[in-house]
């Protein structure tokens, strides 16, 4: 634990992992590589959410308050920027951004962990556990249903449910914060093949809801995650260099989900990078809009990106 910031470090250092790998994810790799980091890449931002939210005393007024201000206000302002990038280049029309959303686009997650964040609130404030399982039951249900009949929401709201019970089992994960940050190396190679035989036979795709069948899929989820939270617990212990290195990236996750497709896209339509020097560009080009970010959050003496 940081006690300056209260943040718990190997946490931000697997955000930091889970975002190079879903930046890897996106690129021309072997499917069964592809695979297994689509089985836990974006779940685990949503358990990380559970884990670190405060779910105690707040009324939902507050709670919704708080985390439009944290979450939805970047969205509107990195969407903006990214969808003026888009309309200039020709990519996408107002009338399609409006209907659809971001539909591919890695800002899909940030609307869905918004809503998600909600529901679990809701959830959780109901006093019967037995009744809060029920209603988690018929979340997964209705995410099922969904998932089945191929009924994609825009902006990707068929995958709320999905995202609540992730956000929801995180909050539970939490309770082995111990076991987790003191890792036995057979528990997590054990996790490493579970998730590798799951994502053998199955593909988890969130943003387009396919979560069928749910039951495995959530088993690889949660067993992935736990396995990148293990493993940054020990590089946190071991390097300082890459712990150092992962936890900035995750402290940076948001700039990373917003921009990282968009300059890729841009490299591939008007640059002809070889693989090293196209990511290399992209490294840079994030580096410098985090110095603006952080600048112009200086200036204004509030973080508002």
């Amino acid at each position: 634990m940081n006690m300056k910031t209260q943040r718990i470090v190997w946490l931000d250092i697997a955000k930091g992992i889970a975002i190079c790998l879903m930046v890897l994810g996106h690129t021309s790799i072997p499917p069964f590589l592809s695979n297994f980091i689509w089985a836990f890449h974006m779940p685990l931002f949503f358990i990380a959410s559970g884990w670190t939210t405060n779910w105690e005393n707040p009324s939902l007024k507050i709670f919704l308050k708080k985390k439009f201000k944290g979450l939805m206000i970047p969205f509107f302002i990195y969407s903006m920027i990214v969808f003026i990038i888009e309309s200039i280049v020709g990519w996408n029309t107002l009338s399609h951004f409006v209907c659809r959303g971001w539909e591919g686009y890695a800002l899909w997650f940030i609307p869905v962990l918004f809503f998600a964040l909600i529901c679990s609130q809701v959830i959780l404030k109901i006093t019967s556990v037995k009744l809060r399982y029920i209603l988690c039951g018929g979340v997964l249900l209705v995410g099922c249903v969904f998932s089945y009949y191929r009924l994609y929401l825009p902006w990707a709201f068929s995958s709320v449910p999905f995202a609540t019970i992730m956000i929801l089992v995180g909050k539970q994960i939490k309770k082995y914060q111990d076991k987790i940050s003191n890792p036995r190396m057979a528990i997590l190679l054990s996790l490493l093949v579970l998730t590798m035989v799951i994502s053998h036979f199955w593909r988890l795709d969130i943003c387009f809801n396919h979560i069928l069948p749910v039951i495995p899929l959530i088993i690889g989820a949660v067993a992935g995650s736990v396995m990148i939270f293990m493993f940054s617990s020990l590089i946190s212990r071991r390097s300082k260099i890459l712990s150092n290195a992962f936890m900035n990236i995750g402290l940076e996750t948001y700039v990373v989900l917003a921009f990282s497709q968009i300059i890729i896209r841009l490299e591939n339509e008007y640059c002809s990078f070889n693989a090293f020097v196209k990511y290399l560009v992209m490294l840079i080009i994030l580096v410098a809009l985090v110095i603006i970010k952080n600048k112009i959050n200086n200036k204004l003496k509030i973080k508002k990106l």
